[in-house]
């Protein structure tokens, strides 16, 4: 009889202790104070933009910068093939380290030439305290500079003279 009374008590018990340890490990998934981590947001974000999940990228993104975002990545074909992408450093400014200036390295090339390029982009990540999530404001203006002229509207320079 106490048997039985011990088996129906664990198996009883034995949900409720599984149901207190699966908070603790999704906690562990996230940060410290159960939001993630800007490095971890941070490689979300451009491992998106490389990948060309545009849609997931802009969700990070300041509201404002969203239009100019799309204008400048989403074309068919896109302007940009990412061969990789890599966090240099991130500093953390203000306080509480609610912002942090992200330096990232971009390797890609522009269709249809196939020479590899580089370029370093500065991206300042801010806490939304209320949305409890980081959101990214990055500087584009690098990536318009290297756009393909058709997209920047310029006329395209031959490579060498027409005789």
């Amino acid at each position: 009889m106490l048997r039985r009374v011990l088996a129906i008590g664990l198996s009883l018990l034995a949900p409720l202790l599984a149901a207190c340890a699966i908070p603790a490990l999704i906690a562990d998934s996230f940060g410290e104070h159960g939001f993630p981590t800007v490095d971890e947001t941070a490689e979300a974000y451009n491992q998106d933009l490389r990948w060309g999940r545009l849609q997931q990228a802009a969700a990070q993104m300041a509201p404002e910068q969203r239009e100019p975002f799309f204008a400048l990545f989403d074309g068919d074909p896109g302007p940009f093939r990412f061969t990789s992408v890599e966090v240099l450093s991130a500093v953390p400014k203000g306080i509480g380290g609610r912002e942090v200036d992200v330096l990232v390295s971009w390797e890609f090339y522009n269709p249809p030439a196939l020479t590899e390029r580089k370029l370093r982009q500065k991206q300042t990540w801010r806490f939304l305290e209320l949305e409890r999530r980081w959101e990214v404001s990055a500087d584009l203006a690098v990536f318009e500079a290297v756009a393909t002229p058709a997209r920047i509207g310029a006329e395209p320079v031959p490579a060498s003279p027409q005789r």
